[in-house]
């Protein structure tokens, strides 16, 4: 886990239930805040973002919480996200509070996780980024809790042969049934109200799906929302904490990583999709932004 998150989650580490992790790319814990753990003061840490997907379930109590420097109060049953674009802090935990945490790296994000910005998605995305926050019917949220302790058990599985897989299938059954609690909410069913800035990085996300594999400079996507490149940027790296050529960087490798996994498509055929020079440019692209040449990442 980052040394952020630590810093927000440490004033809980006394009251830690348990703490299982895979692979240091995901973290199921669970903590129990009793009043005796009030004698000394909490020192609540400064704000802070962090590169990873958290998600807090409150079993009982009340947490208080900031995401991007708006408070909440989240009751029993309530599940915050806290996504790789928010600024987090706890600001404060009710006596008796029990929270379980599901903490997924931007790593396994990326290399497990297809990102896909259509529409609908599109108008989720910018739902959980404006209200990281929903309350789930008790049966609801103990199935989702049942789902995290049959994770945490196929942590245990290191003799399996296709314990990772066995993992991603679980996690997925877990994000599905929490999409599906979510969705069918008819309160969910809203498109948020954005401001501009908010207007213009959805457009951008846009504009990357259709174009990232061809058009990989930033005036492309500064032209097409008739902005410059610098504003698109400042934009992109208030709204996100990334620039826009960090974001055409991300996209690359994550449709390189879709297509190497294809056994029939050629590492060649691979840099002329994307719209590389030739094999080698698009060799030190790879290997600049993932630490493996095509062809190692092929084979592992």
């Amino acid at each position: 886990m980052n040394s952020e998150l630590s810093q927000n989650m440490k004033i809980l580490n006394r009251a830690t239930v348990y703490f299982d992790d895979f692979q240091d790319n995901i973290v199921i814990a669970e903590f129990n805040y009793s009043p005796s753990d009030a004698a000394e003061p909490i020192p609540f840490p400064a704000p802070s973002r962090h590169e990873a997907l958290t998600l807090l379930g409150v079993m009982a109590g009340e947490l208080g919480i900031s995401v991007d420097y708006s408070p909440y109060r989240i009751p029993a049953n309530g599940i915050v996200w806290i996504m790789p674009t928010h600024i987090m802090q706890v600001t404060d935990i009710a006596h008796g509070t029990k929270v379980w945490m599901l903490h997924l790296t931007k790593l396994f994000i990326d290399n497990n996780i297809q990102k896909r910005f259509g529409d609908t998605p599109m108008i989720s995305y910018m739902q959980l980024k404006k209200y990281p926050y929903s309350l789930f019917e008790p049966e609801e949220f103990k199935l989702l809790y049942e789902h995290l302790q049959t994770i945490r058990d196929k942590f245990k599985l290191n003799a399996h042969s296709f314990q990772k897989e066995v993992v991603k299938t679980f996690l997925k059954a877990f994000a599905l049934d929490m999409a599906h609690f979510f969705f069918r909410k008819k309160d969910n069913f809203f498109v948020p109200q954005l401001t501009r800035k908010e207007e213009l990085f959805s457009d951008f996300l846009l504009l990357l799906k259709e174009h990232c594999k061809s058009q990989h400079e930033v005036s492309f996507y500064a032209g097409k929302l008739c902005i410059t490149p610098q504003y698109l940027s400042l934009i992109l790296k208030e709204q996100s904490g990334h620039s826009a050529s960090q974001w055409i960087q991300n996209a690359l490798v994550v449709e390189a990583k879709r297509m190497l996994k294809m056994p029939r498509t050629t590492i060649q055929k691979v840099a002329d999709d994307l719209n590389f020079p030739d094999q080698s440019a698009f060799g030190k692209f790879f290997r600049k932004h993932t630490g493996f040449s095509p062809l190692a990442f092929r084979k592992c």
